[in-house]
């Protein structure tokens, strides 16, 4: 289990010293599409660049385990820049790989090694061996996988036997871009053809990469028809900025500055995929001021210009709505400590993914607001929000490890003059290694 120091936050955010312009160079590619172009470069034939790779925790992991499996990944000129190439190597001893807390990694991984008949024994830290596996074990092996839990059912460690994986039709019942990105990554690396049932629209990448690089997939009425063709990976793959990291300087400007029309800022490079602009659609609901641009598509995806400007009148915005839901998942936490703090009420209804997280969700940041003197009302998988709390500190601020947590933390006492400590709180390396350089820009501690 990785063990993150606690992070103290014995500084404030110096109005004449934002430098809000100046903070590009610090902010992550997206995690999401790194984790996928790795695996993707580990299945193609010939050396993949891979550049403005996300560096987090998260992904520096599945980089570990792919050397263990005999990939070769040579650091580019460049910090962001690495190349990948080879073979996964035959093994004399059965092999076991660790992925920490990264479920993404673990899952993503599980499909791929599946669909290349790659034994292997994948395991994690004790936060990941809590997280749910079964809904991606149990459509595998149905499409002719073997697949052992060697520990608790249903979760890790896991042991991929050898076996002949045949593609084939699968159902899945939870609301997961994960779930179905592993059953296309053990598809695409069998070269077999699958169809996949869903429930609810999530983040949809693996589909639009699939398409992007020359194989057949079609995506619509929550059922997804992958058929292998002329699958042509680019010797060179570039990485747009991560949405979700941004949402957390983003919103320590709205919050700031909802009095200071003047102020602006924007982000370029930006993943602007629809299936992860669920916070930002919800931030322009409440009333902040934003907008979104694409400029170009990359790889399938829409990449473009996230601009912000002072101002407006915001208010607490209800989230009940499924598919915004899941656009926004992963700030969800985020969006529940505004909400604690602008004008207004709101209702955020059917979290129950947000249960099975690198943290349960629901419980842990209602715990870290607690610590800020913060709180809402939660009624099974809903959550009722009375706006117009003012933060004050109650003691230190727990995180449970959990990055989202951390993050929403600094941007709540920092928006609002508060010092802290913040427990386990550079755990903001699994998603965002830049975090902390980039509040030292914004507070003006680095020139």
């Amino acid at each position: 289990m990785i063990d993150y120091p606690d992070r103290p936050i014995d500084f404030t955010l110096g109005r004449q010293q934002q430098v809000w312009a100046n903070i590009d160079g610090y902010l992550p590619s997206d995690k999401s599409i790194s984790h996928r172009m790795i695996l993707f470069a580990a299945l193609a034939r010939h050396p993949v660049r891979l550049r403005d790779l996300n560096r987090g925790k998260a992904v520096t992991l599945l980089l570990d385990a792919l050397q263990q499996l005999g990939l070769e990944v040579t650091p580019g000129q460049t910090p962001q820049t690495l190349e990948i190439s080879g073979e996964f190597a035959l093994a004399t001893h059965e092999r076991r790989v660790d992925l920490g807390p990264s479920s993404a990694a673990a899952r993503l991984l599980i499909g791929m090694l599946v669909g290349l008949n790659v034994p292997c024994i994948v395991d994690g830290d004790e936060t990941l061996r809590n997280r749910p596996f079964d809904w991606i074990v149990e459509p595998l092996n149905q499409m002719g996988a073997h697949l052992e839990y060697l520990g608790r059912p249903g979760a890790l460690p896991i042991r991929i036997h050898q076996a002949a994986f045949r593609g084939g039709a699968a159902q899945i019942h939870i609301g997961s871009a994960q779930a179905i990105s592993t059953l296309l990554f053990a598809g695409v690396a069998a070269r077999k053809p699958m169809s996949i049932r869903y429930p609810v629209v999530a983040r949809d990448h693996t589909q639009r990469i699939i398409n992007s690089f020359g194989d057949r997939l079609l995506d619509e009425q929550l059922q997804i028809h992958y058929q292998p063709r002329d699958c042509a990976i680019p010797e060179e793959i570039s990485i747009p900025r991560d949405p979700s990291a941004i949402a957390y300087p983003a919103a320590l400007f709205l919050l700031c500055n909802r009095h200071q029309e003047q102020q602006r800022l924007s982000f370029d490079n930006v993943c602007l995929n629809p299936t992860r602009l669920g916070f930002f659609n919800w931030l322009l609901a409440c009333g902040f001021n934003l907008t979104l641009e694409v400029d170009s598509i990359r790889h399938g995806e829409p990449v473009g210009r996230l601009l912000l400007r002072g101002g407006g009148q915001p208010r607490a915005h209800d989230l009940r709505d499924k598919h915004q839901f899941h656009a926004m998942i992963d700030e969800v936490p985020l969006a529940l400590a505004i909400s604690c703090v602008l004008p207004g009420s709101a209702t955020f209804s059917d979290l129950y993914e947000l249960t099975f997280k690198e943290s349960d969700r629901i419980a842990a940041t209602r715990s870290m607001l607690n610590a800020l003197g913060l709180d809402y009302q939660v009624d099974g998988y809903d959550v009722r929000v009375e706006g117009g709390q003012v933060p004050s500190v109650q003691g230190a601020i727990p995180t449970f490890g959990d990055h989202r947590l951390s993050m929403t933390a600094h941007v709540l006492l920092l928006a609002h003059g508060l010092q802290a400590t913040i427990l386990e709180g550079h755990c903001y390396q699994t998603s965002f290694p830049g975090f902390a350089q980039c509040l030292d820009r914004l507070t003006g501690r680095e020139a």
